[in-house]
């Protein structure tokens, strides 16, 4: 092929630009049948946006995760498999190729900022998507925020880094769903904490029981348990949250529970194991990792006696193991979304396992009952709480650093009192916070109050706070009393400065 004709090559690399999304149906021309290049070009056409203007393709490539999988599964067939695998490199605009040298080139020293992830693809003949690490920046219909993690990307000498959650297809034949989803979240952990190890495809394969599966085994699936035993023996501490049925009535129980469990375990950063309803997927069972989710805009509207935030959920932001990441997923209740998924929504959830650190001991539903049942009647005057009809809650994880580096970061906002509080504060890792606001204030991206709990506490403790604040008055509490009371301080903050949301955890889709 020619320059002329869209794309240069030499050696192991082939540089496409992309200037429309039929181009993208050059790479039938460039990668072997074993790749399954029509339905990977398709599946580009449809799901990548403009803002991807070349790809870099690297032939010859070793992938750990094929590998890991090759050895222990392909290599024992009858059919001969390649060991090789085929990266797919996605650039904007800016970014150049040259053969001699062998060299990409940008407008800048910052290659990084023109780079949106890679895309393995396996010689598998089908299911031939691998492991891939791709910018949400660059899927259609992806909005909100995500769970993201920085992963580095070793091209042609550079190290580029991109931020995104990592996913890939079924093996379908060694893999299934839920290997797959298992597999996306503690590649993540690995890559966001130092003390989660780097597990591959057929590591996950393993630790689903006691004794080595072998054979066919892996491809027969997995049901919650196993998967709730692979992230106990990943070093996780798996929560799972059982989403309860009424065979009389024939419905689900107390959904905004359930709901509000999961989205506040989301909003902490926390990547979440999702079991479908077989009913939802032509009976057979189906397994999503939920890594993100958008906020609705306007008015909250009717919120049907739920003051948590999960009422104003517009949609969530999934891992599919059938299409590219950040698929968008309806929740269900209104239709006002623009989603990937039809097959599916939120009401077709029955369970999730969050895969939590140690030291946090305090659920969420301990904290759903204490921040409307104990915090709020008691606190409700003496912080100007908005009144029932109109409040909203929003409670999440997060470690104390963060917290001390939000109130560092919003120091006009703060005050000098209420930052100092923050950064004197004695806690474990992780807390608990929790925001109160009326309907007028979240639409502003502001809060009434805000409340540290302790995320190491025991559910049936008494007074799990820290510390709980408005933007005149904080009361701080001393946990080493036997019942904890709780000193007013007053604050002193700049006048008219509104307290605002806590947005940290998780990164915008598009900055």
């Amino acid at each position: 092929m020619s320059e002329a004709q869209g794309y240069s090559a030499l050696g192991g690399y082939t540089w496409l630009d992309i200037d429309r999304p039929a181009d993208y149906e050059e790479l039938v021309n460039i990668l072997g049948g074993e790749y399954e290049p029509t339905k990977i070009a398709v599946e580009l056409q449809n799901n990548i946006s403009s803002e991807v203007s070349a790809i870099l393709v690297e032939h010859d490539y070793i992938d750990k995760d094929y590998r890991s999988t090759f050895y222990n599964f392909y290599a024992k067939m009858g059919r001969p498999y390649r060991q090789d695998c085929v990266r797919l490199h996605f650039f904007d605009k800016d970014v150049s190729f040259t053969e001699s040298p062998l060299d990409l080139k940008g407008p800048d020293l910052w290659l990084e900022q023109h780079y949106f992830g890679y895309i393995v693809l396996r010689p598998t003949i089908a299911a031939t998507l691998g492991r891939s690490l791709l910018s949400p920046r660059i899927r259609i219909g992806a909005r909100g925020n995500a769970i993201q993690s920085r992963h580095k990307v070793h091209l042609l000498g550079y190290t580029l880094s991109v931020w995104g959650f990592p996913s890939m297809a079924q093996h379908a034949d060694i893999a299934v769903c839920a290997h797959v989803s298992c597999w996306a979240i503690l590649r993540h952990y690995s890559e966001q904490y130092v003390q989660h190890r780097e597990l591959l495809v057929h590591d996950i394969t393993r630790l689903a029981t006691p004794l080595d599966p072998g054979g066919l085994t892996p491809s027969l699936g997995l049901n919650l348990y196993e998967a709730e035993r692979i992230f106990q023996a990943a070093g996780c501490y798996p929560l799972m949250i059982v989403r309860e049925w009424d065979e009389d009535s024939e419905e689900w129980v107390d959904d905004d529970n359930f709901f509000a469990q999961m989205l506040s375990y989301l909003d902490s950063g926390f990547p979440l194991f999702v079991s479908l309803r077989s009913e939802a997927m032509n009976n057979e069972g189906h397994a999503i990792v939920l890594a993100g989710y958008s906020w609705r805009h306007g008015s909250p509207g009717s919120r049907e006696g739920c003051s948590h935030v999960w009422s104003l959920v517009d949609g969530l932001l999934a891992v599919d193991d059938n299409m590219l990441p950040y698929s968008s997923v309806s929740i269900g209740n209104h239709t006002n979304s623009t989603v990937d998924i039809e097959n599916y929504s939120a009401r077709d959830f029955d369970a999730f396992i969050v895969p939590l650190p140690d030291k946090i001991f305090y659920p969420a539903q301990a904290v759903e009952s204490f921040s409307l049942r104990t915090m709020y009647p008691i606190y409700k005057e003496v912080l100007d709480l908005p009144e029932e009809d109109k409040l909203l809650r929003r409670y999440f994880v997060t470690t104390v650093s963060a917290l001390r580096r939000f109130a560092r970061n919003n120091l006009s906002q703060f005050g000098t009192e209420l930052a100092n509080l923050y950064m004197h504060l004695k806690t474990t890792q992780f807390v608990w916070l929790v925001e109160y606001a009326s309907e007028e204030q979240w639409s502003d991206g502001h809060i009434a109050a805000r409340v540290v709990l302790d995320a190491s506490a025991s559910r049936k403790d008494v007074q799990p706070m820290w510390l709980c604040h408005n933007h005149e008055f904080a009361f701080i509490f001393d946990r080493s009393s036997e019942v904890p009371t709780g000193r007013e301080i007053g604050l002193g903050r700049p006048a008219n400065t509104p307290l605002s949301r806590m947005e940290t955890n998780l990164r915008p889709v598009r900055p």
